[in-house]
């Protein structure tokens, strides 16, 4: 999407950080945008046109948000499908079941959620579809989610399965002019990555970069075309790596510093 004057834009988790910083530049280029997050004062507070209280998690909910765009602006030009959650580091053997569900419903069947619905209003408006993947849990950004998330096993499930997503939409949806970009975010200082540090870790926040910016770099691949773009980009370096696969994995596991993370949490 090369213009984003004059389009309608639908945000979710839109009440703070990424999402509320891409509602402000959407709406600085001349969009109308709406704002989706599960509190309804924070999406409001985020000045869109359009401030809805959804969970992305329910489905009907999602289809009843992607109508209302539709109903009241009359079109729906990009969906950017923002909205995610992580747990503390824990393994999956530590948690409580609920616990890594809910994580897939909101990072994967949220996505879905959002997506579905919109897919004939985008075709229509031969519209743009932004996901959201990941370079790295939390505590173990070092690795990316090319490597397994040690201690955040649901959370790097989740985005993997976004990222798949993301690809595959982008083939189906070619032949209706839909244009759908990946983005792969790194350590972002938001809520979410200050709740899943615990001290030790914390020390890992300078390698982060603001919300703003994160948006601005997303904002800007979408308005330049571009299928794929990791934030921030420092760490594209990891795609070299992706090929390596298993043998990184088993590098992995002779890793003390791993071997320490997993006796932390593992919580047997």
């Amino acid at each position: 999407m090369r213009d984003f004057s004059g389009a309608v834009a639908l945000v979710t988790g839109a009440g703070a950080g990424i999402g509320a910083a891409q509602v402000k530049l959407l709406r600085e280029r001349g969009a109308t945008v709406c704002a989706v997050d599960i509190d309804e004062d924070a999406a409001a507070r985020s000045g869109a046109a359009l401030a809805i209280g959804a969970d992305v998690a329910d489905r009907e909910a999602m289809a009843a948000a992607v109508d209302r765009v539709v109903e009241e602006f009359g079109k729906l030009d990009a969906v950017f499908c923002t909205a995610g959650i992580t747990h503390l580091p824990a393994t999956l053997r530590s948690l409580k079941p609920g616990e890594p569900q809910r994580v897939i419903d909101v990072n994967l069947l949220g996505t879905l959620n959002t997506i579905h619905p919109a897919l004939e209003p985008l075709i229509a408006s031969r519209g743009h579809i932004v996901v959201v993947s990941s370079m790295g849990w939390p505590p173990n950004t070092e690795y990316g989610t090319l490597l397994p998330a040690v201690g955040g096993v649901a959370y790097s499930t989740s985005k993997t399965a976004v990222e798949m997503l993301g690809r595959g939409l982008r083939m189906e949806l070619s032949p209706h002019g839909v244009d759908v970009t990946i983005a792969y975010f790194g350590p972002i200082d938001t809520a979410m990555l200050a709740q899943s540090l615990t001290p030790p870790s914390r020390a890992k926040q300078r390698l982060t970069i603001g919300p703003e910016k994160a948006a601005t770099a997303l904002i800007r691949a979408v308005e330049k075309g571009k299928v794929r773009v990791i934030i921030p980009a420092r760490w594209n370096f990891l795609n070299i790596v992706r090929p390596l696969g298993v043998n990184l994995d088993n590098m992995l596991l002779r890793s003390k510093t791993q071997r320490e993370f997993i006796s932390t949490y593992d919580g047997g």
